[in-house]
């Protein structure tokens, strides 16, 4: 390759850089989860809902104590939407979402922060009821089943910011909760859950809503610099 052959593919790249979009601002996290909302169908949310309700009535009536029921529930809805609406997504829509107004890790925070949301209202839901049906006491119900869906979703925003071959992710998140719930079950797990003070659980869960703050920040800017190969 001669001298003037690298000038002009290097006229045609910065050519190239000068005509692609520019974000002249920081994404609002108001259009994210507008954008996001209009994903997701409205149907699947209400079966998970009920289907949740209904299984956590059941194991903790036959099988299980309210906390491992609640510990072992709660996630999963969590985890069924980041593998239909995160993990799912294709390499074709993640390259095509760089060139939109907003890029694919701003819509990653966008549709986490959703389900997260649509998560606090399940856990809150599963709550009640089992507070109701059991007797547990309310908060606790409910912490406990915050601090897993919290961990996990920090985990899986994480995974999904870092890893471009998603394949087979969402999966893998699923088995391995469906073998600790297994485990949970088995074990003596429940005397574990329910010595543990409330202190505790009030506290684990502050610590993974201040990570799970910081990694949605740092995701959501952290292409901001990199787009259009650096140029803002």
């Amino acid at each position: 390759m001669n001298e003037r052959m690298e000038q002009e593919i290097n006229r045609t790249i910065a050519l190239l850089q000068s005509s692609m979009p520019r974000r002249k601002s920081e994404a609002v996290l108001s259009q994210l989860l507008n954008i996001a909302k209009s994903e997701m169908n409205p149907l699947l949310l209400l079966a998970l809902f009920f289907v949740s309700i209904l299984c956590g009535v059941c194991l903790s009536k036959d099988i299980a104590s309210p906390m491992v029921t609640i510990f072992c529930i709660s996630p999963l809805p969590m985890l069924i939407l980041f593998h239909r609406y995160v993990l799912h997504s294709n390499e074709p829509m993640r390259e095509l979402e760089e060139t939109l107004p907003f890029s694919y890790s701003e819509m990653l925070v966008g549709r986490a922060m959703l389900i997260s949301a649509y998560m606090a209202f399940i856990f809150i839901a599963l709550a009640v009821f089992l507070s109701h049906s059991a007797g547990e006491n309310f908060i606790r119900l409910a912490l406990c089943g915050a601090v897993p869906s919290t961990y996990l979703c920090i985990g899986l925003l994480i995974l999904s910011a870092l890893i471009r071959n998603q394949d087979g992710l969402s999966l893998a998140a699923i088995v391995l909760w469906v073998g600790i719930s297994y485990c949970a079950l088995v074990l003596p797990f429940d005397r574990f859950l329910i010595l543990l003070p409330t202190s505790i659980y009030a506290a684990l869960l502050a610590v993974g809503a201040a990570l799970y703050g910081m990694c949605a920040c740092k995701i959501k800017q952290g292409r901001r610099y990199s787009y259009a190969a650096g140029v803002e």
